[in-house]
């Protein structure tokens, strides 16, 4: 006759308990693993583009700069600092520009009104919610100059 050892319930539970941790640190280490070998950044590569001199534009004031990709971002100047928008439409895609009389910006196609700070007032944009986007931009007070984030186009290094 063999003398079988039934396995207890404290035994059982440790055995349990031993192989989930086993496999959340292996899970874990396989993770990092992963994280290693996978790029930094998986979004789309920026850079900062030169927008101007701070003095270049007066408050109340809004200058065009071009991105890397030809469209045109509008550099707006407030008492509060600046703001930076996509000249697109975000309705159809039309081309927006600063009425500096009104203090808006319109888009000529439907006749979009957006307020100062990029919200939809009027047309189209406004009954669909749809605001100006904004460019990031980095301003730098002590050299007295203004940086766009802008889509990297370019594929190789210099």
């Amino acid at each position: 006759m063999h003398d079988e050892e039934q396995p207890t319930r404290r035994g059982v539970l440790a055995s349990a308990l031993m192989g989930s941790g086993l496999v959340l640190a292996f899970g874990t280490l396989g993770a990092q693993g992963v994280l290693f070998l996978l790029p930094r950044r998986l979004g789309p590569k920026t850079r900062l583009l030169f927008a101007g001199r701070l003095d270049e534009i007066p408050i109340g004031g809004v200058k065009a700069v071009h991105d890397l990709q030809g469209t045109a971002i509008l550099i707006r100047r407030s008492e509060e600092g600046f703001v930076a928008f996509d000249s697109t439409c975000p309705h159809l895609g039309c081309k927006v520009h600063w009425q500096e009389d009104e203090q808006t910006f319109l888009c000529p196609c439907h006749n979009g009104l957006f307020q100062a700070n990029g919200e939809a007032l009027a047309g189209p944009p406004a009954d669909a919610g749809q605001n100006l986007s904004q460019v990031p931009m980095k301003v730098d007070e002590e050299a007295g100059v203004l940086y766009l984030e802008v889509k990297d186009v370019g594929g190789g290094s210099a």
